[in-house]
């Protein structure tokens, strides 16, 4: 019989050790959940955590521009290019996956958010870096362009 190892982490709220992806056993805290009052008889009050905007964004934007450029790559040939494409993709996928759509974050264990970080960084580059550029290039385009009247 295969025996199953699950990942441990901390509790946010306690610091317990307890299972990822499971219940805290000391204070009922989950993934996904941030602790936001505490009474005095010791009980935690949780709310859900809130969908992370630019995570998500950043994550969908390495995924579609990695797809992008592994259609690309193959398209013209280049190994190289379908490749780093493929790779990007693989990335944000395995992002969305970790973060659970971007609704994670806080709450993740360190291994899902180790593993989430390429995904996020690559889409977050696109996003500051690649976007302004062709938007800036759209702008000259438009401006070179005369206008009729």
């Amino acid at each position: 019989m295969e025996q199953v190892m699950a990942t441990k982490m901390r509790c946010i709220n306690c610091g317990a050790e307890m299972y990822a992806g499971g219940i805290c056993e000391s204070c009922d805290w989950r993934q996904g959940w941030l602790p936001v009052a505490q009474a005095s008889g010791g009980s935690t009050t949780f709310v859900a955590e809130q969908r992370h905007g630019f995570i998500a964004t950043s994550i969908f934007l390495a995924t579609l521009v990695g797809l992008i450029g592994f259609v690309a790559g193959i398209a013209s040939g280049s190994a190289g290019g379908a490749f780093f494409g493929l790779l990007v993709a693989v990335a944000g996928v395995a992002a969305w996956v970790k973060t659970h759509m971007g609704r994670l974050w806080i709450g993740l264990a360190p291994g899902d958010k180790a593993a989430a970080w390429p995904g996020v960084l690559a889409g977050g580059f696109i996003a500051i870096v690649a976007i302004p550029i062709t938007l800036f290039c759209i702008a000259i385009l438009k401006a070179a362009t005369p206008q009729v009247r």
